[in-house]
């Protein structure tokens, strides 16, 4: 995309144009985006496995990741493929953080159309997650992340345990050379789009 906001204009700005000028995600970007991921958890499982000194045994390693809504990209097939056990997802109460659980068992609809679990499901503990797999409004190449505005997830990001991978996920349209950042938000570590999933602290200059 060219014609994209500078890096002094507002974070609303951004996203007032991104909304306006994204291209829509194609089943061929999904399975390409789903593809890379998956071969980045199987490295992530041997790694961890490596340094433990032992196999580690399916579903180990909890990684948190997301329910689409309309303007993102689905991990529903990687959960398919993965095994939706592995997964964590968020809910947001009626106030105060995110909370955290499994992915299978009872949900309902969020009030912005994607499913999220029921107030009684088993609370989780950010202790638990391995592998954080983000969603945002856009990411630049240095990691910084757009999000909605809310504040949500940073603040949910802020409490992982500082060794969790934090793996944006975007289609590559929605990836610029720099975005206007915060003191509070939190980087991607990695970012994962059609070509694959990429170190940002080795590859993402």
């Amino acid at each position: 995309m060219s014609g994209e906001p500078g890096l002094r204009s507002s974070k609303d700005a951004w996203r007032r144009w991104i909304r306006d000028h994204r291209p829509p995600i194609t089943a061929a970007s999904t399975a390409a985006v789903v593809a890379g991921i998956q071969a980045f958890i199987e490295a992530f499982d041997g790694k961890s496995a490596a340094i433990a000194g032992r196999r580690v045994p399916p579903g180990a390693n909890l990684i948190l990741f997301y329910r689409a809504m309309a303007n993102e990209l689905s991990l529903d097939r990687l959960a398919d493929a993965v095994g939706w056990q592995r997964f964590a997802v968020t809910r947001t109460p009626p106030d105060g953080p995110l909370t955290l659980h499994p992915a299978i068992g009872a949900m309902e609809q969020h009030r912005y159309g994607f499913a999220q679990p029921t107030a009684d499901a088993f609370e989780l503990q950010t202790r638990h997650i391995s592998l954080a797999l983000v969603p945002g409004v856009a990411f630049d190449r240095h990691g910084t992340r757009l999000g909605h505005g809310v504040g949500y997830f940073d603040e949910l990001l802020a409490r992982l345990p500082e060794d969790c991978p934090r793996v944006g996920v975007a289609c590559r349209d929605i990836v610029f050379d720099q975005l206007p950042s915060e003191p509070h938000d939190v980087p991607m570590t990695h970012l994962a789009t059609e070509d694959g999933v990429v170190d940002l602290g080795s590859d993402g200059s």
